[in-house]
């Protein structure tokens, strides 16, 4: 499982709050914790609200950007009696067991996200702060949350920016300027980083790369699901190893790469996936970030 608390940039300080007290496990075995959300019973659940933490308030501040029907409707899912407490602690992955988990992706993930979609479903429309995936049509599809975490988890082990990109953008709180000044770049770098990252996410989510010809799907996986973002000398390389091709030139290479960018771009299109109508805002976006705008241009 992904470890969520290391999502964005949480503060990695154990807080005031915990640290004075009297139910934050410090001493005993394992690691530090809330005694009350590691035996997240439905009473512990409730006493938690009553704490200094102040759950409520950080469940208002992690979703303020949809408003406050979503905060209420999380904080109602995290009361609820009929979740199990041993699933519920499961759920948690390797996030930090004290007030830190509020500032990590699990409030999103496993008590807002239902109601963030709701919400922008009843008005025609999806989140901007959402990255693309398509919702089960009931809202409560058992594996959407593992999917969630192993695309995110996929994101992270190959660019560890845009992981952090696409889980703020899923917590509603990607700001550009605060991008721009950490990355040092430009606005329009910063956006491009964010669809890449929101690319590789879908991709990974929808499984696209398994629907793909198996030479393009490689020459993607070198370029783009690589570490490092390697460029074009780099992926080739990788990419004759894969192929057990030696003498691979760079020109084959870039048709493979443009190939297999394409293809991917029309599965995220099919119905099962992000679809026609999500991809006519994607599309132009993608193309760029992938440099296959046209077919004179190489792969960067």
């Amino acid at each position: 499982m992904v470890d969520v608390g290391s999502a964005g940039r949480a503060a990695s300080e154990l807080p005031a709050c915990c640290r004075a007290c009297e139910l934050h496990e410090s001493n005993g075995p394992g690691a530090p914790h809330c005694l009350l959300l590691h035996h997240p019973t439905a009473e512990n659940r409730r006493h938690l609200l009553t704490m200094p933490c102040n759950v409520e308030g950080l469940l208002e501040r992690r979703f303020r950007s949809h408003g406050p029907d979503v905060a209420r409707d999380a904080l109602v899912s995290w009361l609820d009696p009929e979740w199990d407490p041993e699933t519920l602690r499961a759920s948690y992955g390797n996030a930090p067991l004290d007030a830190r988990l509020w500032l990590t992706s699990w409030p999103y993930l496993y008590l807002g996200r239902n109601a963030v979609r709701r919400q922008y479903r009843n008005a025609r429309e999806q989140p901007w702060s959402e990255p693309p995936d398509r919702p089960d049509p009931e809202g409560d599809d058992p594996t959407l949350p593992g999917r969630v975490l192993r695309a995110l988890d996929a994101v992270r082990r190959v660019d560890a920016v845009a992981y952090a990109m696409v889980v703020e953008l899923m917590r509603g709180e990607f700001e550009v300027a605060a991008w721009r000044a950490s990355l040092g770049c430009s606005d329009a770098t910063v956006t491009d980083r964010k669809y890449l990252g929101i690319y590789r996410y879908s991709v990974i989510f929808f499984d696209v790369l398994q629907q793909l010809d198996p030479r393009e799907r490689a020459a993607l996986e070198a370029r783009r699901f690589s570490p490092g973002d390697p460029g074009d000398g780099e992926a080739l390389n990788a990419l004759r190893i894969a192929l057990r091709r030696p003498a691979l030139g760079l020109a084959e290479f870039r048709e493979l790469y443009r190939a297999g960018a394409s293809a991917s771009l029309a599965v995220l299109a099919q119905s099962d996936a992000l679809g026609e109508e999500s991809m006519e805002r994607f599309d132009g976006a993608f193309r760029r970030v992938l440099r296959i705008e046209d077919r004179d241009r190489g792969a960067r």
